[in-house]
């Protein structure tokens, strides 16, 4: 998480010099509340005590506030429209990427968001992280499907049908708060309930996923679908990693 918000700080530094060279005038958003996300749904105990499963927090907080929003209202519209066209760029010099199990990635490459993204990454940036984004998503499939993992997640099920909890996945635990803050909307004391519903849920599903030792069916899992990748894909995750590593040497 600390490097998370480490390459975020970068990468608006990288805009905001990106924007002083274009003239305009740019402040730094900063990070918002950065959670460890886990593709199955892993669940520490402490975890689940301290934030649940970090969803309905996020809503009660809101998104950061953006430094630039009041310099914006100033603006008459013209000036407004070609402060945004220098951020976020004009699709003129749009490129379409792509990769296996990734949706089609559309970008400005005249935008400083792009520009100052790649002075901070490279060029290859972009590419590289969305090979590797269809290459997770293909191996969580794989994890997920995995002998092992599904009968460490039945004994789970039964773990939380004992503490009244009838799901039968972790995705439908978690989706189950997803729906009812989504149902909630802006209504705050909606959320707040939701909020303590997700305390629960999330402190029942993570005391079975210890039982049930989840955490290690799918590192077992994991490591039996990685061993059996090409070479191909190895190398593109070293390059993803090599890029950050590169990024995060360059900002300190």
């Amino acid at each position: 998480m600390e490097q998370a918000k480490s390459l975020h700080e970068s990468e608006e530094r990288a805009v905001a010099a990106c924007m002083r060279q274009r003239g305009f005038s740019y402040r730094e958003v900063p990070a918002g509340r950065i959670v460890a996300e886990n593709p199955y749904g892993l669940l520490t105990e402490a975890q689940a005590a301290g934030d649940g499963y970090g969803l309905t927090a996020d809503l009660l907080a809101g998104p950061p506030d953006d430094p630039n929003a009041q310099f914006l209202a100033r603006l008459d519209p013209r000036h407004r429209a070609a402060w945004r066209n220098a951020l976020t760029g004009t699709g003129k010099h749009e490129r379409t990427l792509s990769a296996p199990g990734s949706p089609d990635l559309r970008i400005n490459t005249d935008g400083c968001v792009y520009l100052g993204r790649r002075a901070l990454y490279g060029s290859e940036w972009e590419q590289a992280e969305l090979t590797i984004a269809g290459l997770t998503a293909r191996v969580t499939n794989r994890v997920l499907a995995d002998s092992g993992f599904r009968s460490a997640q039945r004994t789970w099920a039964d773990c939380m049908r004992a503490k009244g909890e009838p799901f039968a996945t972790l995705q439908d635990a978690r989706g189950a708060i997803q729906n009812a803050a989504n149902k909630a909307g802006s209504d705050r004391v909606a959320l707040q309930n939701v909020g303590r519903r997700e305390l629960q849920l999330a402190e029942r599903d993570a005391a079975c996923q210890r039982q049930s030792d989840l955490a290690e069916a799918v590192r077992t899992a994991q490591k039996r679908v990685e061993a059996a990748l090409p070479a191909s894909s190895h190398r593109q995750a070293a390059k993803l990693a090599d890029l950050r590593k590169q990024a995060l040497s360059s900002s300190t």
